[in-house]
């Protein structure tokens, strides 16, 4: 999926997903709401988000 694709699913401007992409592994700066919107697109697309010990993700299976 492309940012441009990602930004319009989670209804956030794309400037938001190329600044949390910058920052890699950093703590993420966007705002709570905006964090879970992003989270919801990914997971509508089959990303699950893991917290097992070693946070990662996974498509569903």
């Amino acid at each position: 999926m492309d940012q441009t694709t990602l930004a319009k699913a989670a209804g956030v401007n794309k400037n938001t997903i190329v600044a949390m992409e910058k920052r890699g592994a950093e703590v993420l700066t966007s705002g709570l709401d905006t964090i879970q919107a992003v989270m919801r697109a990914l997971e509508a697309e089959g990303v699950e988000f893991l917290n097992h010990g070693q946070p990662g993700v996974r498509l569903r299976a």
